[in-house]
């Protein structure tokens, strides 16, 4: 039976494979799955599709129709983001959808009828766009109902935080070295200072996380640790991410909430450096440090765009360990000066100096000479801040 089911879904998605092209001449269907099964690409991946929509960037007329649907093979990582997605774009239920989409990619002009999708803001969109999805008033009584609850003051603005550890992805895939992907992995403990800083500044501060290896251990007024006392929902992760002041991240899936709200964002210990590119002029970096085990001192920027291994480039724990190169996590005094300047930035406070500039355009001027080459923005001047008091600090970054 299980056999025959399949059958007649196969049967079906041909038919609507040869049935969209019939009627292209006054509709064009496009298929596409969704990423849902990973929050970071299901919040920047839709969000970017849709403003390149609006910008008219692929060509695609008023009479196109985009129809979506889920990964069918894993569990929906934000039930709320799915909720606020399905209001303002087709998800289809049915699962003869994901047969046409496979079977139209395998038929002559496959790629007109399937919606191509990225997780990079290539075009400088967020600026020009508001965001596509919005709470409802119910939601918005939900999110400050649960903020009221916990404010010292009415109003009090609040700062998110989240820090990458081995704990999510060894929760998610079961079967997959995760010891690849250690160079991400960060110690809690270097935002303990950051986040006292913000309490003391008036902020309340949240530590997020769906899965966590250990409690945040501050024990601060205004300082929660979300991620693991029990407060913890789809519905806050999306609410708080979203309406936060700034938010402070070492680049993970949860981060992309925030960027597609346009809610500017600390990314600390941020590696690959050819990766920079990628964010923009709302974002503000500071990367991990190379340092050279058997040399006893830290690799320049200019030697790493002089290596011959793609050092800029590298995914893997292994291939840095491979290069005699040991990571270095930023410091606590780095983290909590990167955050105070965004903070400044975006409250207009911050004077950027012409040292400043400079330190900027000298770090920009080794990126452009990375090999292989490093994300670039399509459009002019559409590139993220390094954090100045860290280039000041580590003028290795700049020579």
């Amino acid at each position: 039976m299980k056999y025959l089911f399949k059958l007649l879904r196969i049967i079906s998605g041909l038919v609507i494979a040869i049935a969209i092209r019939i009627v292209l001449p006054i509709r064009n269907y496009k298929f596409g799955r969704l990423p849902s099964h990973e929050i970071g690409h299901y919040a920047s991946n839709v969000e970017i599709h849709l403003c390149e929509k609006d910008a008219k960037i692929h060509g695609d007329s008023k009479k196109t129709a985009d129809i979506w649907y889920r990964n069918p093979d894993h569990a929906v990582a934000n039930n709320q983001l799915d909720t606020m997605w399905s209001r303002v774009i087709k998800i289809s239920n049915s699962p003869v959808t994901r047969y046409a989409d496979a079977i139209s990619r395998r038929l002559p002009g496959g790629s007109r009828f399937s919606i191509s999708h990225h997780d990079r803001d290539a075009y400088g969109l967020y600026g020009k766009f508001q965001p596509h999805i919005k709470f409802s008033n119910s939601e918005t009584k939900q999110g400050e109902d649960f903020l009221n609850s916990v404010r010292h003051t009415p109003s009090q603005k609040f700062v998110c935080l989240a820090v990458r550890d081995s704990s999510y992805k060894r929760d998610q895939f079961e079967n997959r070295d995760i010891r690849h992907d250690d160079y991400r992995n960060n110690d809690i403990s270097n935002f303990h200072n950051v986040a006292e800083q913000l309490a003391l500044d008036g902020f309340l501060v949240f530590r997020m996380g769906a899965k966590v290896e250990r409690p945040f251990g501050v024990d601060a007024s205004g300082v929660f640790d979300y991620a693991s006392n029990g407060m913890r929902t789809d519905f806050l992760d999306v609410y708080l991410s979203a309406n936060c002041e700034i938010f402070i991240s070492t680049v993970l899936g949860i981060d992309s909430i925030p960027e597609i709200f346009r809610v500017p964002r600390v990314l600390t210990n941020y590696i690959p450096i050819a990766n920079f590119g990628k964010y923009g002029p709302q974002d503000l970096i500071i990367p991990k440090q190379y340092w050279i085990e058997n040399e006893n001192r830290y690799m320049p920027f200019s030697e790493i765009v002089a290596s011959k291994n793609a050092l800029g480039s590298c995914t893997s724990s292994y291939e840095y360990q491979r290069a005699g190169l040991k990571l270095v996590e930023n410091t606590p005094d780095e983290i909590t000066l990167a955050t105070q300047e965004l903070l400044a930035r975006k409250n207009g406070t911050w004077q950027v100096t012409v040292e400043a500039k400079t330190l900027q355009d000298k770090f920009w001027s080794l990126y452009d000479q990375l090999s292989p080459p490093g994300i670039k923005s399509r459009v002019d001047d559409h590139k993220p801040i390094i954090g100045t008091e860290f280039l000041r600090a580590n003028p290795h970054w700049t020579a």
